[in-house]
């Protein structure tokens, strides 16, 4: 069985004021640990399910070098290494279904493989045809069924592919009309449960073309905001998709396309990378040529994430995933010891609204009974995203608690905007 370790979250609440908006907006900060390695040790966090689970990689113990696939939820660290013959070096995606895609070494192969984890069972990624190698696995859709990654030919060049564990078959998306093989790079970032895919291909020397694959039809984004180039980062479920695309004047912005609508969206500085489902996205961007921010840019603000973590982490940072309730992870470098932290925040919302959405309902009621029933953590504090129903504050949750949050329960007055449940 794979090892598992029990970690003492690192928490510091950070209160920033958000000038863009005008108004506070506030993140619990976590840093998600390490597995024993202190010279240096790296850490990176991909992806978080609606529920909390966190995939990624860490280091071991002892600092040989050697990537290890992680799994975090509410404390705990599970390293994945155990059940496979090989190593597991990075879990890249998680399902709502909690199936993970990883890229591993199979004992005795020279060249890593994506494979996809589902029930404790390792499924190699099936290469399609014209494919020689695995390139990565980017993304996996919520129900566990489809995987998007690129692979590598025999001429070197790199083709964006969708591959299904349903059936087992993978297919290469193909080359964008107007491509040659030899001059062609692209890869495909992002596919929803409507099993439509986005990515961004590279050829002919032209600016980056970013891209969407419907039921076999693939099809350029355009660029409607000035410039020449577009990235296709992520999609929701919504058909909604983030990237960067170039204005008039030269410069990349990050950006949304509604593939519903067809509309394009300037967001803010940066690039984006990651979108929920409510249209919330997390980028980042570059400043002084050196330092990375980690970006949200939600409800027409964009917001620089940097205020929230502590000093050493504040100037390098970036976002790589942001779920349906606003938490978000990524990793973050420190300034003086090169050590890079897994991260996760968690935005601060009214007493009783564990969801986010502005009302106090039975969706937010399950959560309170999940919060209620949980043992605390070693270290006394609260697991991740339920000290939303602290009502007093006094860092454990007990009928004090429910009595008010009986009081400021409000019925469902606004949407539920988080279509997988409450989690």
């Amino acid at each position: 069985m794979p090892s598992v370790q029990r970690l003492g979250l690192v928490a510091s609440f950070v209160l920033a004021s958000a000038l863009a908006r005008g108004e506070e907006h506030d993140y619990l900060f976590y840093d998600l640990g390490d597995l024993g390695c202190t010279d240096p040790y790296a850490n990176e966090a991909y992806d978080i399910t609606d529920t909390g689970i966190i995939a990624g990689y860490g280091i071991e113990s002892g600092c040989p070098l050697q990537n290890h696939a992680i799994l975090w939820e509410n404390g705990r660290m599970t390293d994945l290494n155990g059940t496979y013959s090989g190593v597991v070096k990075s879990a890249r995606g998680i399902s709502e279904a909690n199936v993970i895609v990883a890229n591993a070494l199979p004992e005795g192969e020279p060249w890593p493989k994506d494979v996809v984890i589902r029930d404790d069972l390792f499924i190699p990624v099936t290469l399609p045809d014209g494919c020689t190698l695995h390139g990565s696995a980017n993304d996996i859709n919520a129900h566990g069924t489809l995987v998007a990654g690129e692979c590598i030919t025999d001429q070197a060049f790199r083709l964006p592919i969708l591959y299904s564990t349903e059936d087992g078959e993978a297919i290469s998306l193909g080359l964008l009309l107007g491509c040659l093989a030899e001059d062609f790079w692209g890869c495909a970032n992002g596919v929803n449960n409507n099993g439509v895919v986005t990515g961004t291909i590279w050829c002919n020397d032209d600016p980056a073309r970013g891209f969407t694959w419907v039921d076999g039809q693939i099809t350029e984004i355009p660029n409607l905001v000035g410039g020449k180039g577009v990235t296709g980062a992520a999609i929701n479920n919504n058909n909604l998709i983030v990237g960067e695309a170039q204005v008039a004047d030269g410069d990349y912005l990050a950006m949304s396309y509604n593939l519903n609508t067809g509309e394009m969206t300037v967001l803010g500085s940066g690039r984006a990378d990651a979108v929920n489902d409510r249209g919330s996205a997390v980028g980042r961007i570059i400043l002084n040529l050196s330092a990375v921010h980690g970006i949200l840019f939600e409800d027409g603000i964009e917001l620089d994430l940097s205020v929230f973590f502590p000093g050493e982490l504040e100037g390098n940072n970036r976002p790589h995933a942001i779920n349906n309730y606003g938490w978000i992870v990524g990793h973050a470098e420190a300034e003086e010891s090169d050590d890079w932290h897994s991260w996760l925040l968690v935005p601060v919302y009214d007493k009783g609204d564990y969801d986010g959405d502005t009302d106090v309902d039975h969706q937010d009621f399950q959560h309170f009974q999940r919060c209620f029933a949980a043992d605390p953590y070693t270290n006394g504090t609260l697991h991740v995203g339920c000290s939303v129903f602290d009502f007093d504050d006094d860092v454990d949750l007990d009928l004090d608690d429910y009595a008010a949050f009986q009081s400021a329960f409000t019925g469902p007055t606004a949407p539920n905007n988080n279509p997988n449940g409450p989690g």
